[in-house]
């Protein structure tokens, strides 16, 4: 995989999760495209469930044509391969990417410096079926039905999948990370599923145990934590989505992550990420 270095100087980074537009009526979406297209803003940064398979590219452009030369950096979620499958969905995003030259997905080797001291990376990221309950859950996920590479994979099958996938997050983390923070003292991390239990929340309670296997990807989580131990003097920041619950943790004196609150129907702004 090559590394490709970028710079985007950025004061104000606009901060966009689970925004689902295929599920809001068309006065809304105008309200929320017209509100990014006159946003104060460096750049944006959306991570993740943007739309459904057969909407995504479309919803994809009307975010593009609102944020103008302003880049918008991404990441996929689960819901954005709805009725589909990911070859598919990743090929249609890279298509889109080449003709859309601000929108810019992150997971393919980027290092994207934001000011001397800061930079931003990212991955799709998935839930990896470990934390909680494990593949003992006595609760299904939505997924497995909608995504056409799970379809026909039995329950264990299914669980190794998840396993596989969190694994190859949890690479891409441990190939990237470290050379951004040799070079910055704050790297930001954009991702989809949350990486750690204690900020779980599910209908605004904690997530319990049957449910965590589908909401945190454990694997990248342990390849962060054992990152930021052998950085000490730097930071990291994770911004993650999925759980649609507002929370914020640090797990360590250098290490925090954020999940975006979102209510489905009414996509929304975060709080402004101001990077110094």
């Amino acid at each position: 995989m090559t590394i490709h270095y970028r710079t985007h100087t950025t004061k104000n980074l606009i901060w966009i999760s689970d925004i689902h537009l295929d599920m809001v009526h068309d006065d809304v979406k105008r309200r929320f495209l017209d509100k990014l297209a006159n946003a104060r803003c460096d750049a944006v940064l959306i991570t993740g469930d943007i739309s459904s398979s057969e909407y995504l590219v479309a919803h994809l452009t009307e975010i593009s044509h609102a944020c103008g030369s302003t880049p918008c950096f991404f990441v996929p979620g689960n819901h954005d391969y709805f009725g589909s499958s990911f070859a598919m969905v990743d090929q249609a995003i890279a298509d889109l990417c080449a003709r859309h030259r601000n929108l810019i997905a992150l997971g393919h080797g980027e290092i994207i410096e934001l000011s001397r001291n800061t930079a931003l990376i990212g991955c799709r990221g998935w839930y990896d079926g470990q934390a909680g309950a494990g593949s003992g859950t006595k609760v299904g996920s939505a997924d497995r039905h909608l995504i056409k590479d799970f379809r026909n994979l039995d329950r264990a099958r299914y669980f190794e999948t998840l396993r596989m996938l969190g694994h190859e997050s949890a690479a891409y983390l441990r190939r990237i990370l470290p050379m951004a923070l040799t070079r910055y003292s704050t790297v930001l991390v954009g991702t989809h599923i949350p990486i750690c239990t204690q900020v779980l929340r599910h209908g605004g309670t904690f997530c319990e145990l049957d449910r965590q296997p589908y909401f945190s990807n454990r694997s990248a989580g342990n390849a962060i934590v054992g990152i930021s131990r052998n950085f000490s003097g730097r930071h990291i920041v994770v911004y993650a989505g999925h759980s649609h619950c507002f929370a914020e943790f640090s797990l360590s004196s250098n290490l925090k992550i954020r999940v975006a609150g979102a209510q489905r129907g009414f996509p929304t702004f975060q709080p402004m990420i101001t990077i110094d």
